[in-house]
């Protein structure tokens, strides 16, 4: 969990200045080198935009937009054309952590088609019990312990508007108690800092790093 929370911290950074990315994936962020390599960046900002105007204000929503980002991550609001903001940059790290966390990745990799994608997207908030999509062999969340810890996380960026401010702590809290749930450490070192290349030993999927 403590790669996926630097993830949303560099995400948190680029709103902090009035972008969003639209296109977070795991491709799109890189770790540095040397006594940064436990520093995870966010990369490729071909396709971010401005959001705030000179005021620092969020503009204001345009009537449609076009499909932006990569299917697997995109949000709901990108798959129904509408307008993106800061949450939409969450949802999609969202969907990135469920594909680095899961052990068999998010159920949709194998689908390429955008509307099938999205009717998957919406099954997920279907049962707000226990967040399983029931596929062969495969639940959403798999094995994993927490899934009331990233049900609350998931509940609470589908409660955002386009104009809310993102509580970062909140989704940084659960994200650390997931950790523990899971017997990880946040601050363990991650796969690539291990002299020897192991990974690191952990009771169950690996959320720690």
């Amino acid at each position: 969990m403590g790669a996926g929370i630097q993830c949303l911290e560099a995400c948190q950074d680029l709103h902090k200045y009035g972008f969003i990315h639209r296109d977070l994936k795991p491709a799109n962020y890189a770790c540095g080198l040397g006594d940064k390599k436990r520093i995870i960046y966010i990369l490729d900002f071909g396709i971010a935009r401005k959001i705030t105007n000179l005021k620092g204000e969020l503009k204001a929503p345009r009537q449609t937009v076009r499909f932006k980002g990569t299917i697997r991550f995109a949000s709901i609001s990108c798959h129904n054309n509408t307008e993106m903001g800061p949450k939409d940059d969450c949802e999609s790290w969202y969907y990135l952590l469920l594909d680095i966390a899961v052990p068999r990745g998010i159920i949709w990799r194998s689908v390429s088609d955008k509307n099938e994608v999205l009717k998957l997207k919406q099954q997920l908030r279907k049962d707000k019990r226990v967040r399983t999509i029931l596929v062969p062999q495969e639940a959403a969340l798999g094995a994993m312990k927490c899934k009331a810890e990233l049900g609350k996380v998931m509940d609470y960026i589908d409660s955002l508007k386009y104009f809310d401010h993102v509580d970062y702590e909140f989704i940084y809290k659960e994200l650390t108690e997931c950790a523990k749930i899971e017997g990880g450490d946040i601050n363990e070192p991650y796969d690539w800092e291990k002299p020897d290349g192991t990974a690191p030993t952990v009771k169950t999927t690996g959320l720690s790093s």
